[in-house]
């Protein structure tokens, strides 16, 4: 190889010919390779959009509307405790006022409420009541 081909082949600066390699790239392959790939991205995203308006479809007609008596009824107003502390004292009245007083429990069958106190005076004067009637235990076989 001669020395001028050798800096024409090596693109040695200053020379009339020298440049680039005018083989390794061709303008039209690439742009062929640009419109192919821009064309290739076109028909997938179109085929996306058609697959999401037929499964979208597909799911819409498969959906069962839920069962009416599946709805649960939120409540019909806040149930919100606002004082916590009155709330309370309030139950504890009713407490004492139920083991502190005399009231009927059932008319009908003679049962009345009495008081917490009379009631554990009677219960040490009278003693707890006797068991009305003692079982003897099953008897098992023995081998």
């Amino acid at each position: 190889m001669s020395k001028r081909e050798h800096s024409v082949a090596h693109g040695t600066a200053g020379e009339a010919g020298a440049g680039h390699e005018a083989s390794d790239l061709e303008p039209r392959a690439i742009a062929i390779f640009g419109l192919t790939l821009a064309a290739a991205l076109v028909v997938c995203l179109i085929v996306a959009a058609w697959m999401f308006g037929f499964f979208a479809t597909r799911r819409a007609q498969e959906d069962v509307p839920p069962s009416p008596l599946a709805r649960v009824e939120p409540p019909a107003g806040p149930v919100l405790q606002v004082n916590a502390l009155n709330d309370r004292e309030r139950l504890r009245a009713e407490e004492d006022s139920i083991l502190s007083t005399y009231a009927w429990v059932d008319r009908g069958a003679g049962t009345v409420r009495i008081p917490i106190d009379r009631a554990m005076q009677l219960l040490a004067e009278r003693g707890l009541p006797a068991a009305a009637a003692k079982s003897e235990p099953a008897k098992t076989k023995s081998r």
